[in-house]
């Protein structure tokens, strides 16, 4: 199993609302348990409440024609240059190719991220300052 696979089955495990997942793929052997006290009695996990100023990314929604922009390492999500300027992009705002979407740090590097295309930004799904994972849906971009 490639470590791209492990990412995606612990981030849909974590998303689900199994509490307990066990997988056997030849040598390899993987199980995966939430902790019990953090599962509600429907069986769904409770989420923290959010502090007042954070802003909760929306799940991504498949659209046909959207190109989805994915984190391309594990890091830090930063929306603006610093703390004290705007974000790169909002919602709605229209981007060219090559126009950076925000910054994702790594081992003190920042990495810029860039639109694939120009277009319309239809979703941002990163939450300033919080780690985001390898391969995560950052960005939709509808092309036009």
């Amino acid at each position: 199993m490639e470590q791209r696979e492990l990412f995606e089955l612990i981030s849909r495990f974590e998303a689900s609302t199994l509490s307990a997942l066990e997988l056997n793929q030849g040598d390899v052997h993987i199980r995966l348990e939430k902790n019990a006290s953090q599962l509600s009695a429907d069986g769904g996990r409770e989420k923290p409440a959010a502090p007042p100023a954070a802003e909760k990314p929306v799940a991504p929604q498949p659209s046909s024609s959207a190109k989805s922009v994915r984190s391309p390492i594990v890091g830090v999500y930063y929306a603006a240059p610093s703390p004290d300027e705007p974000p790169y992009v909002r919602i709605g705002d229209r981007v060219e190719k090559g126009q950076v979407l925000c910054l994702v740090e790594a081992m003190k590097m920042m990495n810029e991220l860039k639109s694939p295309t120009d277009g319309i930004v239809k979703g941002i799904f990163g939450v300033n300052g919080e780690l985001v994972e390898f391969d995560q849906v950052l960005f939709e971009v509808e092309p036009c």
